[in-house]
């Protein structure tokens, strides 16, 4: 390797510890090391992707060819942004082409081409102002959500299958005929 790179671009990287966790739980400080000494993350971070959820969406939409330009797509739990970075760049929204609503009830930063919403998406009445903001149906909706952790494995794969199923009820009242939904669930038992 060649040029003075962080070590964790390629072939043998040093392994990050964390060395103090006085305010955060085991979780949180085996979570951090984690990201700290995961290659996508790097990655991500070089390439200009909020999170490596990007690298997911791009995978899927090049083997199944789901984003197109032109597109309205709805990006549920979207925060921090890394699959409403690649809904934008596909549909073309940035240029004006596409449409992109993030949802989320964390805040988000701005990302080009992406109109944020802080709304709780089952909310009784989210379907039918997504909609309006839409001025219609949407071509695709997204889901990258996952719940908080608990740190049991069982507990949170069947939170994230109820996130999914909230979010799949939700994909079928704001679907246009023919639109997709797209979510990303953690591989269990269940």
């Amino acid at each position: 390797m060649t040029g003075g790179g962080s070590g964790r671009e390629g072939g043998r990287a040093l392994k990050t510890r964390v060395k103090t966790a006085r305010k955060r739980s085991l979780a949180s400080t085996l979570w951090l090391e984690r990201q700290l000494n995961d290659p996508y993350v790097a990655q991500a971070r070089r390439e200009g992707y909020r999170s490596r959820a990007a690298y997911k969406l791009l995978e899927i939409d090049e083997r199944y060819k789901v984003l197109k330009a032109g597109q309205r797509i709805v990006d549920l739990g979207a925060a921090p942004g890394g699959w409403s970075q690649v809904a934008a760049a596909k549909t073309g929204s940035r240029d004006g082409k596409g449409r992109v609503i993030a949802i989320d009830l964390l805040e988000m930063n701005a990302v080009e081409g992406v109109e944020f919403r802080r709304v709780d998406f089952h909310d009784a009445d989210a379907p039918d102002r997504l909609r309006a903001w839409l001025g219609g149906l949407a071509d695709g909706v997204l889901s990258d959500m996952a719940a908080n952790a608990t740190g049991h494995r069982k507990t949170d794969q069947l939170r994230i299958a109820g996130l999914v199923e909230l979010a799949a009820e939700f994909a079928s009242d704001v679907l246009a005929p023919g639109g997709f939904f797209l979510a990303k669930v953690l591989q269990g038992g269940a």
